[in-house]
């Protein structure tokens, strides 16, 4: 039998999201698509830690769970898109704890 060669990752690492200004951290996520970034689980959780300062309102919008849902995303597509866990998701879409701010953009209707 013949063993297939593997490719190897094309995935580029997710740089500090929380060292992004606002603007910085928009334009990033309109030129980057989740499933093409390396660490981005870890990134993610950074940003809803509370050591850091959360964002401007804009970038928290209400209902992260009907957003997923316009995407047609489980909660554990979305997990498994993002590299975390599908408690953590559920988490930050209920409001138990503060989402990152790039899940809002990320779940913005593609245009």
């Amino acid at each position: 039998m013949k063993r297939q060669r593997t490719q190897p990752s094309m995935k580029k690492p997710c740089p500090d999201l929380t060292a992004m200004n606002d603007d910085a951290l928009r334009e990033f996520w309109k030129a980057h698509r989740p499933e093409n970034l390396k660490k981005l689980g870890d990134r993610l959780l950074a940003e809803s830690l509370p050591r850091f300062e959360p964002r401007s309102q804009e970038f928290y919008p209400g209902d992260l769970a009907a957003l997923r849902q316009a995407r047609g995303w489980s909660l554990n597509d979305l997990a498994a898109r993002l590299t975390v866990n599908s408690c953590i998701l559920a988490a930050w879409e209920s409001g138990a704890v503060r989402p990152p701010a790039s899940l809002g953009l990320l779940l913005q209707p593609e245009s």
